[in-house]
């Protein structure tokens, strides 16, 4: 993939990669209003597969950069795990 290639040359994302289109769903048969609508994310596929990529890479290395007294988004560890070293 280019796109692949790309970002590991330049360091950056191509411009638009992470864009969004929002789409509204109706909740009834025939919606009259804006609360009758559902809005729903619609992400591209190329930038959900870098993000697990990134994810799956920063998981390996996480334990060494983050420091132990780092409770909340860490495997293995709790945020009420903060409570009782505070």
């Amino acid at each position: 993939m280019r796109f692949i290639s790309d970002f590991h040359r330049n360091g950056k994302l191509t411009k638009g990669i992470n864009s969004t289109f929002i789409a509204l769903i109706p909740k009834v048969d025939s919606p009259q209003r804006l609360n009758d609508f559902r809005p729903i994310s619609l992400v591209g596929g190329i930038y959900k597969i870098l993000a697990k990529v990134l994810a799956n890479r920063l998981c390996l290395v996480i334990g060494s950069v983050i420091s132990e007294s780092q409770m909340a988004f860490v495997k293995d560890r709790q945020i009420l795990d903060g409570i009782l070293i505070a």
